[in-house]
């Protein structure tokens, strides 16, 4: 059976409007929940072992099966919440605590996190509270990082730099210069096309993109309410690529400045194998090759870059199709994806930086525009971000300045073979904003 879904997950913006699919988790280890059982002699055991087995199940959640579970008026809020939990099966029972009308299920998720799910069960044996709580990692030191992300099942990275004189130097970090998948952080070489054209004065930022039909079907975070024929400036669609990750936005700039010239922002800033990006992607090629009908990822795979063009060429002569049933499924096991490193997301980070001047320094505004992390802003007077997420992937990148001006790259990358809800998202923030807490020793 298929489940629904709205659209591919996100962190801090929507990457892809599709639509619905089908997915089976690995198997929960041999020992999971190993000594750890749930007495069934009271109403309240019985509900902790059907939400255990419900989260645990290959069936789908939905409204119907919570029916079953809950009161009339939890039915909607705890299918959501359940439904989101349902991504990150499997669950270890790593304790129960069973009391008066209470129950409450202490759990290990498939990515290394430890929840807690309270129930509170009413006098006709339903649950009539279902509360979910997430229990922050403690870091500490560098090594408290690498001792949660190593529970998560993902390939990851993880980079603290100092920026100066444009310059990055690192302070800790692990796998930084293993390539990953970027996600929407690969929006930041379209910005720095577009910040070189706009100093050379080939792209003014009240130059107007028209949207149109076919581009609106990537779906579009700040333009959505906006008929086809409709014209935004090349300020508006920079500033909602970067602070919402609109796609829409995004391919309307790279169509402006060309491909060509993201693929010179790439040899520009830094990154670390441009020729593993060209030619360069739009978007819309990409969605089409990962997602999209007729289904390519094989002959993608098994392409090199360099001759990669026609199949983009392909993707782009025909209606944008996406296949619902693919809509969780990682492409990136494909190579379906834009790479890099730490190491290249501190340095176009830097290169932004350095090249806001003149023409040019509305792009410290773009960047900041929604700072995706909450930091005391006495103690980081500027924060510029982009994040992103795909099926299996999720990106995350800050340069800060804290209030002695020192400058700051900070980057996190999680791939995975397999969807994950934004709960992991959640978790991971919980561990990068203590990394921000560790940073003043290192000043």
């Amino acid at each position: 059976m298929c489940r629904r879904a709205v659209a591919v997950a996100t962190v801090i913006a929507s990457a892809a409007a599709l639509a619905t699919s089908c997915t089976s988790a690995p198997a929960p280890p041999a020992n999971a929940g190993a000594g750890v059982r749930i007495d069934l002699n009271t109403p309240q055991g019985v509900r902790a072992k059907q939400v255990m087995d419900m989260l645990n199940s290959d069936w789908p959640i939905g409204n119907e099966s919570v029916k079953t579970l809950a009161t009339p008026d939890l039915v909607d809020p705890v299918a959501h919440t359940m439904d989101s939990l349902w991504w990150d099966r499997p669950y270890t029972l790593a304790g129960v605590e069973v009391g008066a009308n209470v129950a409450t299920l202490h759990m290990l998720t498939s990515y290394g996190a430890r929840q807690d799910i309270d129930l509170r069960i009413g006098d006709d044996t339903f649950v009539s509270r279902f509360v979910v709580t997430t229990e922050k990692p403690k870091i500490e030191s560098w090594q408290d990082v690498d001792t949660a992300l190593s529970r998560t099942g993902a390939r990851y990275s993880w980079q603290v730099s100092k920026v100066d004189d444009g310059r990055c130097e690192k302070v800790a970090g692990t796998n930084t210069s293993e390539s990953l998948p970027l996600a929407s952080i690969f929006k930041t070489y379209v910005l720095y096309a577009v910040e070189t054209a706009v100093t050379a004065g080939t792209v003014n930022w009240d130059d107007k993109l028209t949207i149109t039909a076919e581009a609106k079907k990537l779906g579009s975070s700040g333009f959505d309410k906006l008929p086809p024929g409709s014209q935004i400036t090349v300020r508006e669609a920079a500033g909602k690529m970067i602070s919402t990750s609109d796609n829409m936005a995004t391919d309307l700039l790279i169509g402006r400045v060309g491909t060509h010239a993201i693929e010179e922002a790439l040899v520009a800033a830094g990154h670390h194998d441009p020729a593993s990006m060209t030619p360069f992607p739009t978007m819309r090629e990409l969605f089409a090759i990962g997602w999209g009908n007729p289904d390519v990822r094989e002959q993608w795979k098994k392409t090199v870059p360099a001759n990669r063009g026609n199949l983009l060429h392909e993707a782009d002569s025909r209606p944008y199709d996406p296949d619902p049933m693919r809509s969780h499924t990682p492409a990136s096991t494909y190579g379906v994806e834009w790479y890099g490193n730490a190491e290249d997301i501190c340095r176009v980070h830097a290169a932004l930086q350095r090249g806001a001047v003149g023409r040019a320094a509305p792009v410290k505004d773009v960047m900041s525009e929604a700072a995706g992390i909450d930091l005391d802003p006495a103690e980081w007077p500027y924060i510029a971000a982009k994040a992103g997420n795909l099926p299996g992937e999720m990106t995350f990148s800050w340069y800060a300045v804290d209030r002695t001006g020192q400058a700051w790259v900070v980057s996190f990358q999680f791939n995975w073979p397999r969807f994950h809800s934004a709960n992991a998202g959640g978790w991971a923030m919980m561990i990068i904003k203590q990394v921000f807490g560790l940073l003043p020793r290192y000043r």
